[in-house]
């Protein structure tokens, strides 16, 4: 069952045997959504060092998880005592060298990550603005229908509007030709 209505309200035997999921777009999500796409067309290196250390970020976690996972069914599997288990130490040790390697580029990644993030700040104001446009622009679909206007558009547009603006040497003056162009145009 789908609904056209921002909040529906639907009687108790629907509810009881539906669950209501809300993908409407919100304007701290498009705000971030438009900072990816500002972003990544105005410095492409910096989304992509962001992106890979995203995907390193999680691969690191995913393997520290397999570690703790195989620690514990060795633990489990180990009968006698575990001090004369070769094996177990060996692979304790292990263990504890590649948690200790993980660990140092997490905290690496971590600090690069945050380095990052004060640099995509800088282009806030262009997407905090492309999405408060996006909502007065979808707010006149309650004067007429005929003002309807689709994320996708929109899109295109912002895309446009960041390919098209004037150039500037300083970010503080292309993010202001951006905001213009966005504005105005």
């Amino acid at each position: 069952m789908t609904s056209k209505l921002s909040n529906p309200h639907y009687g108790p035997e629907v509810s009881g045997k539906t669950m209501i999921i809300n993908y409407s777009v919100t304007q701290q999500g498009l705000s971030e959504q438009l900072l990816n796409v500002t972003v990544a067309h105005e410095r492409p290196d910096l989304e992509e060092q962001r992106s890979n250390l995203v995907k390193e970020m999680s691969e690191n976690k995913a393997i520290l998880k397999k570690l703790e996972d195989t620690l514990l069914r060795e633990l489990a599997q180990s009968t006698g005592n575990i001090l004369d288990n070769g094996a177990l130490i060996e692979t304790l040790e292990e263990a504890k060298g590649t948690a200790v390697d993980i660990s140092k580029k997490l905290e690496v990644a971590n600090v690069t990550k945050e380095e990052i993030e004060i640099v995509r700040l800088r282009y806030r104001p262009v997407a905090k603005r492309g999405s408060i446009l996006f909502f007065v622009i979808s707010s006149l679909a309650n004067i007429t229908n005929m003002y309807e206007y689709s994320l996708g558009s929109f899109l295109t547009v912002f895309s446009l509007t960041l390919s098209t603006s004037k150039k500037d040497a300083s970010l503080d003056g292309r993010l202001r030709n951006i905001i213009e162009a966005l504005t105005f145009d």
